[in-house]
């Protein structure tokens, strides 16, 4: 039988994970292949052949040299396998067993594991064999858990862990967890937000980068850093995608936060990538600085979630993705005979696809529309400027804002709750002291503290509705200045683009043609941004 396995060649098998590396746990892969032939050398093995896996998982068999070495085992060609010990050949027992004593079996190939005191050919001393191998695989389990842990531990301290910086920066040289802006590719990213906030969408931002060959995320990354070099990114470097377009507008890392744990893997042994709920992802805000503010970003995030569909003549409409039927509440849809706006109508989509059974049709012509909101702008664009004070009132009577004196008063309540707590806390520290010297009995200390206990819980969760209610009257009077400071800019307009549109509006909702003191009127409800609707 030995002298069979010595016609054939001898596989050395040298495996080194990253997990190793971490844990400390194995020889490099040169130490390893020294250790394998020495020990081959000296134990007369002959025509030894070398499979190296150098940053595979023991969990995962799907490894290039082990996978060659199983086809050579397959074809006949090799007669023992030597390891430095068990879990080198694998960390997962039941697949690790099932090589050693099934698949080397049926092809008479001896497995030896130098460590481990493990050889097929001398079945004496492999009892404990089994017992080794769940070790192993009990062990990757710990050091998956382990790597995961420190990973976390660095997204909650906000630093950055993937292995290249989003694209637009670039790690610090002083510490690589932190990001600073690349001054390569920061600007890049600022013009694809300053477009998507002007309303152009993500197709139209994606032909303008390839038009001025700009290198996409990817093709950047291998130029940089020599990687991804068989992507097709070496033939096609200047394609922009939609998807990535929308990948970088919708990413807070432009804010200037961290957001981490957005996918994970299903357990140590499967390295298939699965996405974490929202709510689970880890965000730390203000770790770096910004590529874009606040207010641009969410601008944005509306051309990023619209799909616009162009017409036959591929001209894209000026107002896709803002009209919503006043019914149901879906996308009014276009339509034009000619291919021109002059003579274009919107309906519900609903209608149009499924019928009077679903919705009504809700129909309105493109220049109807077009008339209503080039004016209503104009109107609130000239109110802003002439009538501020007024107009400023006005809007805040329609958001429901507080007027000064009451915002006043709800402060001066938020004082006298904060000094009654602290007050209280004196209270019950006098009493607890007057109940520990004896002064007052136990049941009298209890029934005391109890009452002041509860005035202070409801004084706790006043001060928390006045706080809210201060902040949301704050937020709602700088809306009301944001959006004056936005509108006034198109007060001399005489014609509407997508720009426009998408910087001032929400969503336009088109009503139901109705009857109204023997005539047939449409109401439009306009939701501008920062103080939503305002009548037509």
């Amino acid at each position: 039988m030995l002298q069979k396995q010595q016609s054939k060649a001898t596989a050395l098998y040298p495996r080194l994970s990253r997990d190793d590396l971490v844990q400390g746990d194995s020889m490099s892969i040169q130490t390893q292949k020294t250790m394998l032939m020495q020990y081959a050398k000296q134990n007369g093995f002959s025509d030894c052949v070398f499979y190296v896996d150098d940053g595979y998982s023991g969990t995962n068999f799907d490894r290039p040299g082990f996978q060659q070495m199983l086809a050579d085992i397959e074809q006949g060609k090799i007669g023992t396998v030597i390891t430095k010990d068990l879990s080198r050949l694998g960390r997962d027992y039941l697949k690790t067993g099932y090589y050693i004593e099934v698949v080397f079996s049926e092809y008479n190939v001896r497995y030896i594991a130098i460590n481990d005191s493990v050889d097929t050919g001398n079945g004496e001393n492999n009892e404990f064999m089994p017992f080794k191998n769940i070790i192993n695989e009990w062990y990757a389990k710990d050091g998956s858990r382990k790597v995961k842990s420190a990973y976390r531990t660095k997204a909650l301290n906000g630093e950055y862990t993937g292995p290249y910086a989003p694209y637009g920066y670039k790690k610090s040289e002083l510490d690589k967890h932190k990001l600073e802006p690349d001054e390569t590719t920061a600007w890049v990213v600022k013009k694809i937000f300053m477009l998507a906030a002007e309303g152009v969408s993500p197709f139209r931002i994606s032909t303008i980068l390839k038009n001025e060959k700009i290198l996409k995320p990817r093709a950047y990354v291998m130029d940089a850093f020599g990687k991804y070099v068989c992507h097709k990114n070496v033939k096609y470097p200047y394609d922009w995608g939609n998807q990535t377009v929308i990948h970088i507008l919708q990413n807070e890392v432009y804010l200037g936060h961290i957001v981490s744990h957005k996918q994970t893997t299903k357990s140590f042994k499967s390295k298939k990538v699965v996405d974490v709920p929202k709510e689970d992802w880890i965000v730390v805000k203000n770790t770096h600085e910004p590529l874009v503010d606040e207010k641009t970003f969410m601008l944005a995030q509306e051309t990023a979630k619209v799909k616009r569909q162009p017409n036959k003549n591929k001209a894209t409409h000026i107002f896709a993705g803002l009209l919503k039927c006043g019914t149901c509440g879906k996308a009014m849809s276009y339509q034009s005979r000619d291919g021109r706006t002059a003579s274009a109508s919107y309906a519900c989509n609903v209608y149009r696809r499924h019928g009077k059974e679903y919705c009504s049709m809700h129909y309105i012509t493109y220049e109807q529309i077009y008339d209503i909101v080039l004016q209503d702008i104009k109107l609130h664009a000239r109110l802003s400027e002439n009538c501020t004070e007024q107009y400023m009132r006005e809007l805040a009577r329609k958001g429901e804002v507080k007027s000064s004196g009451e915002k006043a008063l709800k402060e001066k309540e938020l004082l006298k709750a904060k000094s009654r707590i602290t007050e209280l806390d004196t209270i019950i520290q006098h009493l607890y002291e007057d109940n520990v010297i004896g002064k007052i009995s136990d049941e009298r200390f209890v029934s005391m503290s109890k009452a002041y206990e509860d005035e202070q819980k409801m004084l706790k969760s006043k001060l928390k509705s006045l706080t809210e209610q201060i902040r949301s009257y704050e937020e709602k009077s700088e809306n009301i200045v944001n959006f004056m400071d936005l509108i006034r800019k198109y007060s001399d307009i005489n014609e509407l683009d997508a720009a426009m549109l998408n910087a001032l509006v929400d969503k336009i909702v088109v009503n139901e043609r109705e009857y109204l003191n023997g005539e047939r009127v449409q109401k439009l409800e306009i939701f501008y941004r920062y103080v939503g609707r305002i009548e037509v």
